[in-house]
């Protein structure tokens, strides 16, 4: 603990005069609007899928020019774009529940039941939904709906869910409080059977996320087939009509009569699940599908079972907002989904606090950044660049697919619909206390000064609750206030407050810390009649409450005395707060009338009535707020809010989509029948040869001719998926294949070609390692087809047909040959162990493969790998280091160690190695190499150390040929020649390392160690057993054997290297380079987890990951 306190002193020390600059109020006075169109401004040319949008020269929705991506006629996208979008389009009504609840950093008590919050369970009927009290359903046309009482997206967003200390603000944070309170919604969507299944049983010593990852496992096998609601009920499918006339009932009652239920308004179903017992039916069961912590900040996701083959590209984001703008002390997590054909983004969030003046302007500031930084990145396989908390989440997002996102960064505006929930800390504004005691509550606009007429104090606030007087609190609400300015939040929308202030409470009752008497004795929604501001004031309670300790002593019956408080006084406030915004703005609705007090904001009706413009004949998102209510859980000092919508998402019908396409295609070839393209292809057979090697690219060039009298616009296209009959498989529609292998690149890869001219397309196939390379896939080996013991064969085709697409013509096929001989780099760990003793390449195919690259020289070197190759071990099965990886250590130890006496062994072998090739690329770090990197850096000496490595591609293909004689002797099983350059044993392995199809320590290590830097070597190794596989880590095991002999003094005295450099070095071979907009010191967090691994053991041993 001493360790990590002074760890964190220095930290906060550095950060000083970030703090004292964030502190500076100067800061925040010209934040009144960020800079471009904010959410809620439609971006200029852009159209909302009307089907119109490309003959006026707009773009079509994302989703659909995606759909439409193979289709390059202009011819038919013309005929589409004249297609009313009616025809293809459908709205599919989709319910979403949101809370948010600050917990104080508390775990929930034991038996806690969230049914007062978020509505009654299913096993009790259902999850009934609160509405206001007269509250009517607003109507909204809807395609169809799941079905089911509750809703099918549910969101919850937690403040404070771990203690806001010095610790968990630094990154190191646990995840008990993540699982309990995953458990416990767990509980409360699907009962405690479900939960135990899931979770383990509730005790302290649950197996939290771990069970819950071993059971998405099983989730996954049964693709979630389960049966639907009712005979003919479909996904998405609406029975009956979706407007409703909901009654009116206590939102606080559970109890007698039934709690009107949102969702029955849009439900296909119209009944509940089964009363009694602890489980659901199978289709009405939830699953989390995202799950995302930012120190305190937490965002669980869940899904109805039955909605999910709707539902894919869930990616998470976050931003910290705390001190200095980057700490996690405040921020936001941000969450998207595609559901059906919409996008749907999810904000939990928690900003500044306090209530001094000028301190709001804190809170608009942290809103813009959010809005400003918060960004979404497709990782190169499709899925989010921001891993996710919960493993079982990360299974199921995974398994739904790719959300057809672009390609660039997405922000929250670039998506269809938004909700923001949250402690936004948003206060009523006052003025100190007067001299003059407030009247009582009978006087509140009569005798004596008049309640808010010099502004409001904290004891007029505190009147007007017990009055009932929320018009006057929600004119002095600051949000209200910033959002009525134009200062945060423009466009943005709230539904009308009819609930008491959410904070702050005395822990464990309903009493506002500084009252003598709890304001309220029931739930805290207001029946706020719609003729008058003004409601009947509450009544006493009859008795006194438990006090939690946040006062000297509890106000027992007939109490007169104020309690004296032990903490500090707070003006009650809604901090907690739900805000949603959509892409059209004339599609915002919500249910109850607007409320007299409530501001109009300009550019949007801010929440305050129902918006019913037409939008002409436009198919677009949208947004209905059925219900906005406060729960009355006792567990914090605030309240936790919740609120009911139904969402119009647009669903594109694939087959009519194809049906459409087809018949512009019927009437392009009866319009253009004497119009088409006649284009011929030369050659249409190429071979690339039975000698491809890594990194040597064979170029082949083809011939298109256009004789016809039209241009010609060609592409390639993905070849269809033999036995693939799905809906939109003739068109690609939803086919997210590459149109070319991975180890082919044309250029160019579309373009067109005028009436009697010809174009020439360069076809390179260039086969390399590295991540996103192909040499692993074709390194890969098929099993043997007799059932002898026979070696398998090694799969090396290239064999391929490419589709070569002309519009408006018909598609030429080229057929492409060729085997790549394959190399131990580009293998993953697993080949190269299953390899065993055997060699990458038998070495009477290495010599023709050197004669081939003109490297016949070395005949005599691998004829004698032969006898080398015979003469290894039998592999036995143990796990091993892969044998090229023992080689390559064995001969820098060898002789006591020389070569590890070079100067700038392993830091500046790669740079000295392409330095001596006379590689453009490597000007700067041969300069660097014979300077000083501290100085090069400003004094950052392991910084530049890490920059100076060649990882990119160009540098490893440099390196890859400049080593590639010694490469081929190791690919044959042959030994290294004697005096070889010990920096050109060096470079092969860290070039070895960066061959590797993915990083040797895992982004998940990585970045776990830049959040949270290990203190020792052993808390290194316990990180990495932890994340990485037995195969990592005993390749790990073998490198930290070589850099700490590098260490000795009889070596480091000799080549000049220390622990930090050779931490740095590795750093950029053996992890995923850092994501743009990595937080400060992220590099130092990765470098501190392999200082601290070199510190443990000697060079005797592989301690302390074995």
């Amino acid at each position: 603990m001493k360790k990590l306190l002074v760890n964190i002193g220095g930290k906060v020390a550095a950060l000083a005069d970030d703090i004292a600059s964030y502190n500076d109020r100067s800061r925040y006075v010209a934040t009144a609007k960020p800079p471009g169109p904010g959410p809620g401004a439609v971006p200029c040319g852009s159209s909302a899928s009307s089907g119109r949008g490309e003959e006026a020269g707009a773009v079509l929705d994302p989703v659909l020019e995606h759909l439409l991506r193979n289709v390059r006629s202009r011819h038919v996208r013309q005929h589409f774009a004249r297609t009313p979008a009616a025809e293809y389009t459908q709205q599919r009504a989709v319910t979403i529940q949101v809370a948010t609840f600050n917990v104080a950093g508390k775990k929930p008590p034991p038996g806690l039941k969230l049914d007062d919050w978020l509505g009654a369970v299913p096993a009790a009927g259902g999850m009934k939904g609160r509405w206001q009290p007269g509250a009517m359903a607003g109507s909204m046309t809807a395609a169809g709906a799941s079905g089911g009482d509750g809703p099918d997206i549910l969101a919850v967003g937690f403040a404070e869910i771990v203690p806001l200390n010095a610790g968990n603000v630094m990154g190191v944070w646990g995840s008990a409080h993540v699982d309990a309170w995953d458990r416990c919604l767990a509980v409360y969507l699907n009962g405690e059977e479900w939960a135990t299944q899931r979770y383990g049983p509730s005790a302290p010593a649950a197996a939290g996320q771990a069970a819950a990852a071993t059971a998405a496992a099983t989730l996954l096998e049964t693709k979630w087939q389960g049966g639907g609601g009712g005979a003919g009920a479909t996904p998405g499918s609406l029975s009956g009509s979706s407007a409703a006339v909901i009654g009116t009932g206590s939102p606080g009652s559970t109890g007698g009569g039934a709690s009107p239920n949102p969702y029955r308004a849009v439900s296909a179903c119209g009944g509940s699940s089964s009363g009694g017992g602890s489980s659901v039916r199978a289709d009405e069961e939830y699953v989390q599908v995202a799950s995302k912590q930012l120190v305190g900040v937490y965002l669980s996701l869940w899904v109805r079972r039955k909605l999910l083959p709707e539902v894919r590209g869930v990616q998470v984001t976050t931003v910290a907002t705390g001190f200095g703008g980057y700490l996690g002390n405040k921020g936001a997590v941000a969450a998207r989904m595609r559901v059906y054909d919409s996008s749907l983004v999810l904000v939990a969030s928690h900003l500044t606090a306090g209530e001094a003046e000028g301190d709001e302007l804190r809170r608009n500031a942290d809103v813009h950044d959010i809005l400003r930084r918060a960004v979404f990145t497709n990782a190169p396989d499709g899925a989010g660049a921001v891993a996710m908390t919960a493993a079982s989440a990360a299974l199921i997002s995974a398994s739904l697919g790719p959300g057809h996102w672009p390609s660039s960064t997405s922000g929250i505006s670039d998506h269809d619909l938004v909700i923001w929930v949250g402690d936004l800390n948003y206060r009523i504004s006052t003025v100190p206390t007067a001299a003059t005691a407030s009247p009582a509550v009978g006087n509140i606009s009569g005798e004596g000064r008049p309640m808010g007429q010099q502004g409001l104090t904290d004891a007029d606030v505190r009147t007007a609750i017990r009055a009932g007087r929320l018009d006057l609190l929600l004119a002095a609400d600051q949000l209200n206030r910033e959002r009525a300015a134009g200062r945060v939040f423009q466009g943005w929308h709230e539904g009308r407050l009819t609930f008491l202030p959410t904070y702050k409470f005395k822990m464990g009752t309903h009493v506002y810390n500084g009252d003598d008497l709890p304001a309220s004795v029931s739930a805290g929604s207001l029946a706020v009649a719609a003729a008058t501001p003004r409601v009947a004031p509450l009544a006493a309670p009859q008795g006194g409450e438990v006090d939690d300790g946040d006062s000297g002593a509890a106000a027992g019956p007939g109490a007169a005395a104020a309690d004296p408080e032990k903490y500090k006084r707070r003006t009650p406030a809604w901090c907690d707060r739900i805000l949603w915004w959509t892409r059209t703005r004339l599609r915002n609705h919500q249910t109850h009338p607007p409320h007299p007090s409530q501001p109009h904001i300009a550019g949007g009706h801010g929440g305050s009535g129902t918006a019913t413009a037409a939008v002409g004949s436009m198919i677009a998102p949208g947004l209905q707020q059925l219900a906005y209510w406060r729960g009355e859980l006792t567990v914090s000092d605030h309240k936790p809010v919740a609120a009911a919508f139904v969402a119009e998402m647009v669903s594109y019908d694939r087959r009519r989509i194809e049906g459409v396409l087809e018949a512009g295609m019927r009437a392009v070839d009866l319009m253009q029948q004497s119009l088409r393209p006649r284009v011929t292809v030369e050659p249409v057979v190429l071979e690339a040869g039975e000698w491809v090697a890594l990194g040597r690219p064979v170029p082949m060039r083809l011939q298109l001719i256009n004789t016809g009298t039209v241009e010609a616009i060609f592409h390639f296209v993905p070849p269809p998926h033999p036995g693939r009959r799905e809906q939109g498989s003739k068109f690609g529609l939803d086919d997210e294949t590459p149109p070319l292998p991975p180890w082919l690149v044309a250029v160019p890869a579309e373009g067109v070609v005028a009436p009697g001219e010809a174009c020439e397309i360069t076809l390179t196939v260039l086969v390399e390692g590295g991540a996103g390379g192909a040499a692993a896939q074709l390194s890969d080996e098929q099993p043997s087809s007799s059932s002898s013991s026979s070696p398998p064969l090694t799969h090396g085709s290239l064999d391929s047909i490419l589709i070569l697409r002309v519009e408006d013509s018909g598609d030429k096929f080229v057929s492409i040959g060729g085997r790549y001989q394959r190399s131990f780099l580009g293998m993953s760990l697993e080949a190269l162990s299953r390899l065993g003793s055997r060699p990458a390449l038998p070495p009477l195919g290495a010599i023709e493969l050197a004669e081939h690259l003109g490297l016949g020289e070395m005949k005599q070197q691998l004829e004698g790998a032969s006898v080398a190759a015979a003469d290894s071990g039998v592999d036995d099965g143990t796990v091993d280091p892969p044998k090229e990886l023992r080689t390559l250590v064995s001969e820098l130890l060898a002789n006591s160690a020389a070569a590890l006496r070079v100067p700038g062994i392993l830091v500046d072998s790669t740079a000295l190695v392409l330095a001596r090739a006379g590689h453009d690329d490597v000007t700067a770090a041969e300069a660097a190499v014979q300077a000083s990197p501290a100085a090069a850096t400003g004094g950052d000496e392991e910084a530049a150390v890490a920059a100076l490595q060649p990882t990119n591609r160009a540098a490893q293909q440099a390196l890859l040929r400049q080593l590639e004689p010694l490469r081929l002797i190791l690919d044959a099983g042959g030994q290294i020649p004697p005096g070889t350059d010990p920096h050109d044993v060096a470079a092969m392995l860290l070039l070895w390392c960066g061959q590797l199809p993915y990083p040797l320590i895992p982004a998940v290590a990585a970045d776990a160690a830049a959040a949270a830097p290990p203190a020792s070597p052993a808390e290194a190794a316990a990180l990495l057993r932890r994340l990485c596989s037995p195969l990592q880590l005993v390749v790990v095991s073998e490198l930290l054997r070589l850099w700490r002999a590098a260490l000795e003094p009889v070596a480091a005295d000799l080549n000049g290297l220390t622990a930090a450099r050779l931490a740095a070095a590795a750093t950029a071979w053996w992890m995923p380079p850092l994501a743009a907009g990595a937080a400060v010191g992220a590099g130092s967090g990765r470098r501190k987890l392999l200082t601290m691994l070199m510190a443990g053991g000697d060079a005797s041993i592989s301690w302390p990951l074995e």
